[in-house]
């Protein structure tokens, strides 16, 4: 089953062979779709820039839906950048983050691995509705 964001308003900041990024405002709100093993930087060349315009549409004590079950590992240069990226969003206020992994990936254990060295609020699921309902049931931020 491939995660399909669903567009209901949201806006879409980037869709390419390698990600998708859309935002939905009125959830505060961001997902991600991240596709593929990035051994070069040539691939993010685009994407913390993309998380930076995203970011600036959100409001402290956004959440993220991340589906990383198409991820595949990344050369330590990627995984550096995707340190950074974390540390990023860490700083604009995340409040929670839902990963949707599968289990024995090797992408999805670096992905994991990476979100314990930036501290960010990792939850994981198997199945984006699952990771989406806990989402719903947070409370929301003031």
């Amino acid at each position: 089953m491939t995660f399909r964001i669903i567009d209901t308003g949201m806006v879409t900041i980037a869709r390419n062979p390698f990600y998708q990024l859309r935002v939905e405002e009125t959830e505060n709100r961001l997902y991600i779709i991240i596709k593929g093993a990035w051994d070069t930087q040539q691939e993010l060349s685009h994407y913390a820039g993309h998380i930076k315009e995203a970011l600036a549409i959100l409001h402290p004590g956004f959440s993220i839906l991340c589906d990383m079950r198409e991820m595949g590992e990344c050369s330590a240069a990627v995984q550096e950048i995707f340190l950074n990226v974390q540390r990023m969003i860490m700083a604009a206020g995340v409040d929670q983050i839902a990963e949707v992994h599968t289990l024995h990936n090797p992408g999805s254990e670096m992905a994991i691995e990476l979100a314990k060295e930036s501290k960010i609020p990792l939850n994981i699921f198997d199945s984006p509705e699952d990771a989406l309902a806990w989402l719903s049931d947070l409370p929301t931020q003031p």
